[in-house]
């Protein structure tokens, strides 16, 4: 399994190993960027679900035109230009002092991100031929992605760098060295096959094809639905915990977020080998399960002692676990070669999940309490694990009309 790796080049690497390093340090202040917005601006938990809500929103919508022009003008150029984006945008939330300015900030960080991101998963794949290096590369990215998550914010609370807005400084000197690393590798390095696909495909075509594949689009209505569940472990868990008046807030939400990273991390590898025979769409389907199991633990287990979250927070990791590796390789394996970068960008459409988590969740805390929200998320995970058999079900039925 692992002697794919071997075949990583330098580009797998600079994404893989940049993705580490950008989370790390991340994750010593997004997802305190809640508490942030409570004490220095005052904004309940409903107004805060706005503000994150609202600031990301047009970078989602963004990132799918950018999946199309990555297909069109090369990703290596897209992820170059989001990368400075990043830098700016990194250095306002850093020095802002009127919540207008951060507003801006992240706004312009959501930009950055989805230039970034998607582009970086396709060109990863462009790099090599062989399946199992695709996957395997795929698999690593999220491995180091969750080594930097787990250990930003614990980490961070000991050097007394979490939750601090100047920690934004140092994320953007961060971008610094991985644009000018990035400059120098795509210089030297190509892809195996362009990551063109020429101008005859406009837009509006490449939107007619998405449409036409129905498994596809059940695909990303369910991973939609799955990130606005899923998106509670950010600003919802967090000013769950506020709410609830827990002790030492900080510490024990960095704890949760450490367990939710270090259980990937440990088991990730296990899981692959143990389902690799398993169809993809089926091990999301288990993912889901498990998220709601752990949603359901949240809403019936006491916020002390502190064991019994933590224990909510390892089932929800182990479907975290086969989860979100899992979705990168669903929409590798449905896109066809010349449209991978449209698909990659059609499938960051769920990330709106991911937008409207926030005023969802800071809806339902707001108006009903922890325990409503929690089993309203349980309950999407579970309608998410009936739209991903369905689609399995249609594009096991379109391939078999197909070979008719």
């Amino acid at each position: 399994m692992f002697a794919a790796v071997r075949h990583f080049n330098k580009t797998i690497w600079l994404i893989i190993l940049a993705t580490f390093a950008s989370r790390f340090v991340l994750f010593m202040v997004w997802p305190f960027l809640a508490i942030l917005l409570h004490q220095k601006f005052g904004l309940n938990e409903f107004q805060i679900g706005i503000f994150l809500a609202g600031s990301a929103a047009v970078g989602v919508f963004f990132g799918f035109y950018v999946g199309f022009l990555s297909d069109i003008i090369g990703r290596r150029k897209i992820i170059l230009a989001g990368l400075a984006i990043n830098i700016i945008s990194m250095f306002i939330l850093g020095v802002a002092d009127h919540l207008w300015w951060l507003f801006a900030g992240t706004v312009i960080q959501s930009f950055g991100r989805g230039m970034v991101e998607s582009p970086g998963r396709a060109l990863m794949t462009d790099m090599v031929e062989d399946r199992q290096v695709k996957d395997m590369a795929l698999h690593m990215r999220y491995f180091f992605l969750n080594i930097g998550a787990a250990t930003g914010p614990l980490l961070g609370t000991f050097a007394g760098a979490t939750g601090q807005q100047s920690t934004f400084l140092i994320v953007s000197g961060l971008y610094v060295v991985y644009f000018v690393i990035a400059a120098i590798i795509f210089r030297v390095e190509r892809p195996i096959k362009r990551t063109k696909a020429g101008t005859a495909m406009r837009f509006g075509d490449a939107l007619g094809v998405l449409r036409k594949d129905q498994a596809f689009m059940l695909f990303v209505a369910a991973t939609l639905i799955s990130h606005i569940a899923y998106g509670q472990i950010d600003a919802g868990l967090v000013q769950y915990l506020r709410q609830e008046s827990v002790l030492n807030l900080t510490t024990l939400y960095a704890t949760l977020i450490f367990v939710n990273g270090a259980t990937i991390i440990i088991f990730q590898f296990a899981f692959l080998k143990l389902l690799e025979n398993v169809r993809p769409l089926v091990r999301a389907m288990a993912g889901v399960v498990l998220f709601a199991l752990g949603f359901l633990g949240f809403a019936f287990v006491p916020t002390s002692p502190t064991y019994w979250l933590i224990g909510a927070m390892f089932v929800l990791s182990i479907g975290e676990t086969i989860l979100f590796p899992t979705l990168n390789i669903i929409i590798d394996r449905m896109a066809p070669e010349h449209l991978k970068g449209s698909y990659v960008g059609a499938a960051s459409l769920a990330s709106m999940g991911f937008v409207t988590a926030p005023v969802v969740g800071g809806f339902l805390l707001h108006q009903f309490g922890g325990f409503t929200m929690w089993m309203v998320m349980a309950g999407l995970a579970v309608s998410v694990a009936g739209l991903y058999g369905l689609a399995a079900n249609v594009r096991t039925n379109t391939k078999t009309q197909a070979q008719h």
